[in-house]
Order: structure tokens, then C-alpha cells, then sequence
């Protein structure tokens, strides 16, 4: 199987299991990762997804092996496939729980369009991200072009993109394409802790940070404000909201049951 899902400790844990092409992205790990998105979506206990890949590499993008035979197809056909492919980077964004990315080794092309569809981004020290497309005359690909300018800005986004070159993990957090670099050895523990941390809040106002977030960047202020206001009403009459100003009166730890 190109992909494993397991859950435990209310997260779920999809992980790209190709170490021998070095988690590279095709049609059926595309199809598996969306699965796996939308059981985890599904799933009442699961409140916070990490996204992650098996012997120390994150995902190296497309799969350049089998790629001749995709780039044979007759144009519609190519790009209705891609366009199907490509829904998991949506199915992401819009999924009401926080989703992390944790990266080892490299992250690019394809790869690094599946870690920004993330909401947050853990990596190791010896990570490397970049979008290589031009080296093989493509272009990006998988919301790349949508994703990293909102990201990292423009200009960095341009220039990732026509350098072509991965930069390394220290480089990817000063320019905000990561959120936090960790030593290697301690990149699944620090992950691990902050996505149990995540998995102690309120699901319900989490959902909605997410969707505000996301929406901030497209909506005029006024919509925004109306959305902000809605969703503050609705998270007032959840059990939530009420358990979460009763244990900060009584300065304790609240219990979030997502009601």
C-alpha cells in the first residue's frame, strides 16, 4: 500500500509509504491520499491529521519514472486527470480540522504543493524544499502557483519557482515556508506534541479559525467581519464555549468535547 492511515491519540497520521522512489507522487497516491483526507474528515474522534513520509523524505513531487506515459496523453485527457488528481489540495484546505505536515528529507515539486496545502508545517533540519519544475520544462502544478504566494509573498515565490533550486530548512523558515525547524531526531516527538496539543482545543472554533483564515485572504473586510461575527455566535452556544470560561474562572485545564 502507497499510503498508511492510522489513528491514535485522536490523530491521524496518513503517511506516504514509497521510500524506494522516495514517496513520489502518482494517480494512485493521489487517489489514496484523497481517501484517506475524506476518512479522517469522517471520523468523529479524529480532531488534528499529519501528513507525513516514510525513510526520511516527505515526497520528491511527481513520479518522473512514469511520467513519458503522462505526458503521451492527448492534452484534454492530461489535464482532466490532472484537474481530478488536484482535488485533494482543496479537500485540505476545507477540511475542518488542523492538518500538519511533518518533513523529513526533501519536499518538492508536487511534494511541496501537498505541505503548503497543509495548515502548518514542521521540519527537520536536514530538510530541503523547492519546486523544480523548469529543470524538466513543466510548470507548477497542484495549487503551487495559488499556495506559495500567499505563503511566502510574491517575490519569493517567483523566485523559488524560476530558480528552480530547493533551499534548505533554515533558508525555508526564515521566508515562512515552514513553521518551525527541528533536529531530526526530535521532528516526530515535537510534531507529535504540538498536534496533541491541538487535538486538546475546541474543535468546533477551530474549524472555524481555519475557514477564517483561509477566507482572509480572498473576502473584502466587511464580509469577513460578518463571517467572524457568525461563527462567534455559533461557537457561544456550544457546550464548548460554556466548558472553556467555567475551568478559566476555576483556573483548571478545559475538556473540549466538540459539542
Amino acid at each position: 500500500m502507497s499510503v498508511r492511515y492510522e489513528v491514535a491519540e485522536r490523530i491521524a497520521t496518513i503517511t506516504l509509504d514509497r521510500p524506494d522512489v522516495k514517496n513520489a507522487l502518482g494517480p494512485d497516491e493521489w487517489k489514496a491520499l484523497r481517501a484517506r483526507v475524506d476518512d479522517a474528515g469522517a471520523d468523529g474522534d479524529v480532531r488534528v491529521v499529519v501528513i507525513t513520509g516514510a525513510g526520511g523524505t516527505f515526497s520528491a513531487g511527481g513520479d518522473l519514472k512514469t511520467m513519458p506515459e503522462r505526458l503521451a496523453q492527448p492534452l484534454d485527457v492530461r489535464r482532466a486527470n490532472l484537474l481530478v488528481d488536484a482535488q485533494l489540495i482543496p479537500a485540505l484546505r476545507e477540511l475542518p480540522k488542523p492538518v500538519i505536515a511533518m518533513i523529513d528529507g526533501a519536499a518538492v515539486g508536487a511534494g511541496l504543493s501537498l505541505a503548503l496545502a497543509c495548515d502548518v508545517r514542521f521540519a527537520s533540519s536536514r530538510a530541503r524544499l523547492g519546486a523544480a519544475f523548469h529543470r524538466v520544462g513543466l510548470t507548477a502544478d497542484f495549487g503551487l502557483s495559488w499556495l506559495l504566494p500567499r505563503v511566502v509573498g510574491p517575490t519569493q515565490a517567483m523566485d523559488l519557482l524560476m530558480r528552480a533550486e530547493p533551499i534548505d530548512a533554515a533558508r525555508a523558515e526564515a521566508i515562512g515556508l515552514v513553521t518551525r525547524v527541528v533536529d531530526a531526531e526530535r521532528l516526530t516527538d515535537e510534531t507529535y506534541d504540538y498536534a496533541r496539543r491541538l487535538a486538546d482545543g475546541p474543535p468546533i472554533a477551530q474549524g472555524f479559525t481555519k475557514r477564517a483564515l483561509h477566507r482572509a485572504l480572498e473576502l473584502p473586510l466587511a464580509e469577513l467581519l460578518a463571517f467572524e461575527a457568525d461563527a462567534q455566535a455559533t461557537c457561544s452556544h456550544t457546550s464548548d464555549a460554556h466548558e472553556g470560561v467555567r475551568a478559566f474562572l476555576e483556573r483548571r485545564k478545559p475538556i473540549f468535547t466538540g459539542r
